[in-house]
């Protein structure tokens, strides 16, 4: 399925996200369904064990669907400012985490929701105006962030990772690392390892789409790019 920005399979379902459409296959690559009315729709997840799929849009909308009854079961709008920020479940499915911008593009939120009603049950950050988050991963135990920090001119200060407990920020760090080579990078972190992890954590969004790794020159490398996870980026920079 090359042709699909964000494509995703979960052994029983195969999804494709073109932006405007979701289409359903089954394994032997038969559509199932076409689910339209999106925009700038490429980025989604399925719920661990289950054939439950969350897609983000760009535009600020979550949609949830139940693939088995082939029907669109949530739709949950942000709005407000471009919503290209990460989300996961957790490594038990039952919750969903969202970062979310909805009141400005430049101060970022984590939203928690159930994670098969995906009713919200709780807000982190809503007032935070330094610490701007972009990608998160799960652990059962635990959670860390990626992002950077915002000076007083809310200009780009430093990026960072870091661990989150139990609703609190532990140990935040600095990324000076520079293990990862990026080409082309323009970010004015380029000589850390923040562009690629940034670039990698949004491939992964993308289900590690072909299509959207060509998007990426530092995803081109043969035999495949370097697999790199928050955590190890927060371990690096202990």
């Amino acid at each position: 399925m090359k042709k699909y920005y964000g494509f995703f399979d979960n052994g029983k379902y195969k999804v494709g996200c073109n932006g405007g459409s979701i289409y359903v296959f089954d394994q032997e690559n038969t559509e199932l369904a076409k689910f339209e009315g999106l925009s700038n729709t490429y980025k989604g997840a399925f719920r661990p064990g289950t054939n439950l799929f969350v897609a983000k849009s760009i535009s600020g909308l979550l949609v949830v669907y139940d693939l088995d009854k082939l029907s669109l079961i949530r739709k949950i709008d942000i709005h407000a400012s471009a919503q290209d920020e990460g989300f996961a479940f957790s490594a038990a499915g039952d919750l969903f985490y969202n970062i979310e911008k909805p009141v400005t593009s430049i101060r970022t939120q984590l939203t928690m929701y159930d994670g098969l009603t995906f009713e919200k049950k709780a807000v982190y950050f809503e007032n935070e105006e330094k610490m701007f988050l972009q990608h998160i991963e799960t652990y059962p135990e635990e959670m860390y962030f990626f992002g950077y920090m915002r000076g007083d001119n809310d200009v780009g200060k430093y990026p960072f990772a870091a661990r989150f407990v139990n609703g609190e920020v532990l140990d935040i760090r600095e990324i000076k690392s520079k293990i990862y080579e990026t080409p082309g990078r323009w970010m004015i972190w380029f000589d850390t390892d923040y562009e690629y992890v940034k670039t990698y954590k949004d491939w992964e969004l993308h289900g590690f789409s072909e299509k959207e790794a060509q998007s990426h020159e530092c995803l081109m490398q043969k035999p495949q790019p370097p697999k790199v996870t928050i955590k190890q980026i927060w371990e690096l920079n202990g």
